[in-house]
């Protein structure tokens, strides 16, 4: 307990540092189809950055499995649908919004181990994410981006009813689209400069994501599990604004952000 008193201590000061706060909430159900195999699937609602509106839905539906005591193997789908607003060019105003599905796929396995009251884990997930939008530029990214989720963290199990855990994750994009310049800056006839490009296809590997997390399960029955959380994210996305023929480059480099998302998640298990 001192330990997690301890580490939220440390995390709050970077929290006041946020540039953008969000939320979170989650209802899912754990279904024990046989010995060690279960179904699960989870309804989530996020805010956008700032609570400025919706952000996305996000429905998933998946299988777990343990072929032994320590380790964890699962597989799902995830149908996302972000809630995207279009704004007016010259004053911001916000005249449209529609929702944007993308689907996810993904694989992931995670081993424990216990010492005492404490538990410690690892997490790998290889997720690929289709975007079937028509109108997407192909050349700033991939139509099917592929990424490798990276989790480790402890969990105190010693008061049974309530056990908190913390995690650090780190995600990493492995296949960012690229690409060179050729030539002196030009400017075209709206005024925007840019240089020559050739795309380099979707070589581009590199940490996006830096996450940190506290939660609490709150076992309030052997079905019913509540589980309240924050979460620290510090981003640094790499970002290609080409024409959408792919020939000129605008700009490209790292975006940085840092948010902060209250959550809450349920679960009933049956």
């Amino acid at each position: 307990m001192k330990k997690l008193l301890l580490l939220t201590a440390l995390l709050l000061p970077m929290a006041a540092q946020a540039q953008d706060f969000a939320a979170r909430a989650s209802a899912g159900v754990d279904y024990k189809i046989a010995k060690r195999l279960h179904l699960t699937a989870e309804e989530e609602i996020r805010s956008a950055d700032s609570f400025s509106s919706l952000g996305s839905l996000r429905t998933t539906l998946g299988l777990t499995y343990k072929p032994v005591k320590f380790l964890k193997l699962g597989a799902g789908y995830t149908l996302i649908n972000p809630w995207k607003v279009d704004k007016d060019l010259d004053d911001g105003t916000l005249y449209s919004g529609f929702w944007a599905p993308r689907h996810r796929f993904y694989v992931d396995a995670r081993a424990a181990l216990n010492l005492g009251d404490f538990q410690l884990f690892i997490k790998e997930r290889l997720q690929l994410t289709h975007n079937g939008d028509s109108g997407m530029n192909v050349y700033q990214d991939p139509r099917n981006a592929l990424a490798l989720k990276s989790r480790i963290g402890v969990k105190y199990k010693g008061w049974k009813v309530v056990e908190p855990s913390a995690y650090f994750e780190l995600r990493t994009q492995l296949n960012g689209a690229w690409g060179t310049t050729s030539g002196s800056q030009q400017t075209n006839k709206s005024g925007r400069t840019y240089y020559a490009f050739t795309p380099g296809g979707y070589t581009h590997v590199y940490n996006d994501r830096y996450r940190g997390c506290i939660e609490l399960d709150w076992n309030i029955s052997k079905r019913h599990t509540l589980s309240p959380y924050v979460l620290l994210d510090a981003g640094s996305e790499y970002k290609l604004d080409t024409n959408s023929e792919g020939t000129r480059l605008f700009s490209a480099g790292y975006s940085n952000y840092f948010r902060v998302s209250l959550g809450v998640g349920y679960v009933f298990s049956f």
